[in-house]
């Protein structure tokens, strides 16, 4: 046993943690039978290069294809999957700025996107949505929607996008309240905790349905490659196993909540661009797979994540159950 206290710090430290279109899309957000008109190109030195306030010389790569492309093949690329994921390192300004240089040219394209993030936990859905309706002010919206530490820095410009251009942001986080609820009952295991829940429990609409079903191997596995015993278990008196478990057990709590989410979002037709930490994104083997499952309907969905040029070769050669990482880089420089 260990301090509840400790636990939970840490948990909360883990907290924070495709196919190609065929056609350009008409303004209303539908595809039509137009020619594309973007390029591809064999090497870097023949891309266009792409340059903004906190990066330079970014270029755009195709992983599947290992070719680069300009930002209208990119575009034309994703034109008819409703489901785009960008993976993201966290409080990384190119990286940020590189998300909303993606949201710009999707919301130009399309007057259907929605904006579906980590970074606001979804019982403050209702204070996000007064937000954009104009009924409270910034300074109100940031003071009551708990968003993340560093929000105003790095994700405020993304959601004053969408505030500017009348559409939806989705707020996907399972909420604090309930993650504390899930620690205070160790040494239950997270998961069971978590479907023991029913529709009285006070977070119920904020979270995914019950029962989930236990992780598998594959996803294990992928979880493991980034788990930190030292930080997420060592110190915390828990054995490597035991540990692995656990945090495994909240991982897929976050990922089914946030996929549970992005689906409900498109219910209401259109499309869903979700920002979210690199490992929730890459691969598709955590929060995408579990989004198409949840909409039911198989949505084109696909992956977009960032590098630097110095890493790009490192990223083609990484490969997680046989799946690239993403199907597009945005390869750049910073400032």
């Amino acid at each position: 046993m260990f301090p509840f206290k400790t636990l939970a710090a840490s948990c909360l430290i883990l907290a924070g943690c495709g196919g190609a279109a065929t056609s350009p899309a008409t303004p209303d957000g539908g595809g039509d039978a137009a020619a594309k008109t973007g390029k591809t190109f064999a090497t870097a030195a023949e891309a266009p290069q792409y340059e903004g306030s906190n990066f330079r010389a970014m270029r755009i790569f195709d992983l599947e294809a290992s070719q680069y492309l300009d930002e209208t093949a990119l575009l034309e690329a994703i034109d008819d999957d409703r489901l785009v994921f960008f993976g993201e390192q966290h409080e990384t300004a190119p990286v940020q700025e590189l998300e909303l240089w993606l949201l710009q040219r999707m919301t130009t394209r399309h007057n259907d996107v929605s904006l579906a993030m980590e970074h606001f936990q979804h019982d403050e859905q209702p204070v996000v949505d007064s937000y954009l309706a104009g009924a409270i002010s910034s300074a109100d919206f940031e003071k009551t929607s708990q968003p993340w530490k560093a929000y105003a820095q790095y994700w405020k410009p993304l959601v004053e996008h969408m505030k500017d251009n009348g559409r939806p942001v989705l707020a996907l986080n399972i909420p604090d309240e309930a993650l504390q609820t899930l620690y205070a009952k160790y040494p239950v295991t997270p998961l069971n905790a978590f479907n023991a829940w029913d529709a009285t429990f006070a977070y119920d609409k904020s979270v995914a349905p019950r029962p989930l079903a236990a992780w598998d191997a594959t996803y294990k596995a992928y979880f493991e490659s980034s788990f930190d015993y030292e930080a997420h278990g060592k110190k915390l008196g828990m054995n490597y196993a035991d540990a692995l478990n656990y945090f495994t057990d909240l991982a897929l709590i976050r990922d089914e909540t946030m996929a549970y989410f992005i689906a409900q979002g498109l219910k209401n037709g259109g499309r869903v661009m979700t920002v979210a930490g690199d490992w929730h994104v890459q691969t598709g083997l955590a929060t995408p797979d579990r989004a198409v499952r949840y909409a039911g309907d198989s949505p084109r969905s696909n992956l977009v994540t960032t590098t630097t040029t110095a890493k790009l070769d490192a990223m083609r050669a990484a490969s997680v159950s046989g799946r690239k990482l993403a199907h597009f880089v945005l390869v750049y420089e910073a400032q």
